[in-house]
């Protein structure tokens, strides 16, 4: 052999020594391949005031062996007083063990505090985030192929707090095999999400990929798994019951992929934990019982059958703050209030008890005190008690529904112009930003986005309480005018009205904006109330509009603020109850469509609200000239 040839040869060893064996190791185990071709990209929303900061994400999908062999974790056994088999439970240790067994964490699942995600970022350290893949067939399905992803969160700090959290996604081929996978790509994806999930077509423009990955946003404190940033509603058991929130900023993972067999033979295998069909956290009732792990769960046995079950889509709570939307935003917020309670009932179930019969003798009290006999509501201008109040506005609805629900329909012109300008403003590139759901709500999105909204429930309150004290004034003299003739009267006065309401606004805007000023800006917020119906009824005209009303108030302060309370009060309350049901009852509803209901629902409720609020500006009005007349008579004596 000659000098060349030898130092062929040479070359093909070497290339055989180091080219080959990699490219026979890939081929020998295409399961790790896949799982790691397909790895998803998880997005967290972002802790931003640090640790313990419960508005982002507090944990990150890990590792279990954080939990194994960890001597801070106990592993029992349900009976009678659930008794500890184990301190210190590793892989071999859940290996045999079925349902009756569940691993104990430090800390109470119902009430947390920081003492979990302190644990949690002690076990995890700096390790990067990982996620489990298994590569998953269903009998009867011989064709088709999944992966599932799992991944493990330490805790669950949502509506249903407990301990473990496994969620995950899928990734779905119309192939057989890992070389037909490995050669074609997904026909679809499956994202858990509670009880339920959403899918998407590969090629679908919902679906966000980087490459081959593609990317999940994890909803902060539940982790179930979305397509983008958003606020999300559930109304079904399916969907979660509350809102999930994947608003950024978010902070990007890549993590590690492990790749989990079908079932593992000996309990000296480290993956001998996956054949554990016990509970990965601590034992409490109904949703706040650990969870069982990846091997009890459909997605692992039947993954062609659970993505075939999938929605479409989820429910995006819209951006605007029309009626619809703070009615969701109700929804959220009730719903986490109830988790709360059923928390508190479950730990100290004689303090929420004490608690609800004290807010029921409060009501009762405030009911006791105030008079509640029938008296006529016309003319407006007589005294009337605040339970005589509130029932003349009913009895003078009933008594002419339908020319004062035309009245309250000026609210639904005025609720869309609302929702037209925060559209505008979403446009412009800085507000847009500050405005979208799907970024960072920062303080001056949020206070502009609520000054605009509160800004149009005044201007629709102003101008409906405006027509109803015109359309009032006229029935009491014996004028049967319509709502059309009313809206004429009424606007008549559009100019004074307009600039009064403005100079309003502007003197209780520059006092609570400047923060020292807060208590004289409400305080004038209270003394303005009677602007439209000086305006109208009196004639009044610019300033001496704003300092009629405060005139008429002056020493009825605290009554007047009651009364307006309670009766925008009833107006949220109704309008929330409304929508609440439609939200429970039809799950299915578009949420345009449950935003026009509830804010023609709203328009129909402010007639009564102004109906009282004009009944008490008859018993100011009447309470002051009383007085003048006692003045003026003993004058005269």
């Amino acid at each position: 052999m000659g000098t060349g040839q030898r130092i062929i040869v040479a070359l093909t060893v070497l290339a055989g020594i180091f080219v080959a064996p990699p490219a026979a190791s890939a081929q020998s185990d295409p399961a790790q391949e896949l799982v790691d071709k397909y790895a998803p990209i998880i997005m967290i929303k972002a802790q931003e005031d640090g640790e313990c900061d419960s508005s982002g994400e507090q944990y990150a999908p890990t590792s279990v062996d954080i939990v194994l062999d960890n001597n801070q974790i106990v592993l029992r056994q349900l009976g009678t007083g659930n008794p500890v088999m184990q301190a210190a439970p590793g892989a071999s240790d859940l290996f045999p063990l079925g349902e009756g067994f569940y691993l104990d964490f430090p800390g109470d699942a119902l009430d947390p505090g920081c003492l979990y995600e302190k644990d949690f970022r002690k076990y995890a350290g700096d390790r990067r985030a990982v996620v489990y893949g298994h590569v998953a067939r269903q009998a009867d399905r011989p064709d088709q192929l999944a992966i599932n992803y799992w991944f493990y969160w330490y805790f669950n700090d949502w509506n249903n707090l407990h301990e473990s959290d496994w969620e995950g996604i899928q990734v779905l081929f119309d192939v057989g095999t890992l070389e037909e996978a490995l050669a074609t790509e997904p026909v679809s994806t499956g994202y858990a999400q509670h009880e339920g999930g959403e899918r998407a077509d590969w090629d679908s423009t919902k679906l966000n990929k980087q490459g081959t990955r593609p990317v999940v946003y994890s909803s902060r404190g539940s982790h179930a798994s979305y397509y983008s940033s958003a606020l999300y509603l559930g109304r079904r058991g399916t969907e979660g019951f509350g809102c999930d929130n994947t608003d950024g900023p978010s902070t990007m993972l890549d993590p590690e992929v492990v790749l989990l067999p079908d079932s593992v033979a000996s309990a000296d295998d480290p993956l001998a934990w996956v054949n554990f069909e016990g509970h990965w956290g601590e034992r409490q009732s109904g949703s706040f019982n650990g969870p069982t792990g990846p091997i009890t769960k459909d997605r692992w046995s039947e993954p062609i059958t659970w993505q075939d079950g999938l929605r479409d889509s989820s429910a995006v709570v819209p951006g605007g703050d029309d009626a619809g939307a703070s009615v969701v935003d109700t929804f959220c917020a009730v719903v986490g209030f109830g988790a709360k309670q059923l928390v508190t009932l479950k730990q100290r179930p004689a303090v929420l008890g004490i608690v609800v019969v004290l807010l029921f003798l409060l009501v009762r009290s405030f009911a006791r005190r105030t008079d509640w006999t029938v008296r006529k509501p016309l003319p407006i201008i007589e005294r009337r008690r605040a339970g005589q109040l509130l029932r003349g506005g009913v009895r003078m609805y009933r008594a002419h529904p339908r020319k004062f629900a035309e009245v309250g329909l000026i609210y639904i012109p005025i609720a869309i112009a609302i929702g037209v300008i925060l559209e505008v403003l979403r446009r412009i590139p800085l507000l847009g930003t500050l405005l979208s759901s799907e970024e960072n709500l920062g303080l001056v999105g949020l206070g502009l986005s609520l000054t605009v909204s509160a800004l149009g429930y005044i201007i629709g309150f102003y101008f409906v309480a405006a027509t109803v004290a015109v359309l009032m004034d006229a029935l009491g003299r014996g004028e049967d005018i319509g709502a059309r003739e009313a809206y004429r009267r009424a606007f008549s006065h559009l100019g004074d009205l307009f600039f009064a309401l403005l100079r309003s606004v502007l003197i209780v805007g520059a006092l609570m904006v400047s923060i020292v000023g807060i208590p004289w800006g409400i305080r004038q917020l209270i003394r303005y109330q009677f602007i439209p119906e000086t305006i109208t009824l009196e004639g009044t005209r610019g300033q001496a509009a704003l300092d009629r009303s405060s005139e008429l108030i002056r020493g009825r302060w605290f009554h007047t603020a009651i009364v307006l309370l309670s009766l925008n009060g009833l107006v949220l309350l109704f309008t929330s109850i409304v929508g609440l049901l439609l939200l429970i009852i039809f799950a299915g509803i578009p949420l345009w469509l449950f935003s026009t209901i509830v804010t023609a629902f709203a328009a129909l409720v402010v007639p009564y609200t102004t109906i009282s609020a004009t009944l008490l500006y008859g018993d100011a009005r009447a309470q002051l000239e009383d007085g003048k007349l006692a003045d003026r008579e003993l004058a005269t004596v």
